[in-house]
């Protein structure tokens, strides 16, 4: 763990929206890390890969892999990446069997809705993680959202991905019949939450509810992978 202040983040990535999630997940994730170890990351679903960039500032770095299906983002992340213990790669089949029992922790930020097959996502997960590694991952767009009928609609007409409707306890389900042990609690977002005249209004009503839904239904979960006996 680093001292860290939120000024490096914008000297470093610049402004991002994922901003204060990334930061506090990261921040709720070292209360359960081992302390002092440098750590093998996996950051699925890393669009431009700012995450990976946020976590060597926040915590002690031995190797990151940030996997994407957007085969621009992954350019764009490739680009712009500097650090020799990061790699950006497109995210296809079979591709997380190569890092069996490889990886301390992963991460992902608003991702678990958009995948299908949510089982084999766990799973694969799973088999990546050394015994006790962690699994965090964040997740407002649920169905017990009172917000997400209307994101969903805008999400299935505007995005190339898909969104899929799955509750907190399925998810809690899927995961934990891979092996997981099951965590969860709301995300306590530390920093401002990021104003846009437009994107604010079409995603969450106005910035009051922008508030309120962050505050009462952004999760995130904590997978872990048991230690074999």
């Amino acid at each position: 763990m680093k001292d860290f202040h939120i000024s490096q983040a914008h000297e470093k990535i610049g402004l991002d929206g994922n901003l204060p999630f990334w930061i506090s997940m990261i921040k709720e994730s070292q209360k359960v890390l081992k302390p002092n170890k440098k750590n093998r990351v996996l950051d699925f679903g890393c669009g431009d890969g700012k995450f990976l960039q946020l976590f060597e500032l926040m915590d002690d770095l031995d190797s990151g892999l940030g996997l994407e299906l957007n085969k621009g983002l992954i350019k764009k992340a490739q680009q712009r990446n500097n650090n020799s213990s990061i790699q950006y790669k497109h995210y296809k089949e079979n591709i997380i069997k190569k890092y069996d029992k490889y990886f301390d922790a992963a991460y992902s930020q608003e991702v678990i809705y958009t995948i299908k097959n949510l089982k084999s996502h766990a799973q694969e997960i799973f088999n990546s993680l050394k015994d006790g590694g962690f699994y965090f991952s964040t997740m407002g767009s649920h169905i017990d959202n009172p917000l997400w009928s209307k994101r969903r609609k805008i999400i299935r007409e505007e995005e190339k991905y898909y969104a899929y409707d799955y509750s907190i306890e399925e998810v809690a389900e899927v995961f934990y019949s891979v092996g997981f042990e099951v965590g969860i609690k709301r995300l306590p977002v530390e920093y401002f939450l990021v104003y846009h005249p437009e994107i604010t209004k079409e995603f969450s009503n106005s910035l009051l509810d922008l508030v309120n839904t962050t505050y009462e239904n952004k999760m995130l979960f904590s997978f872990w992978k048991p230690y074999v006996k």
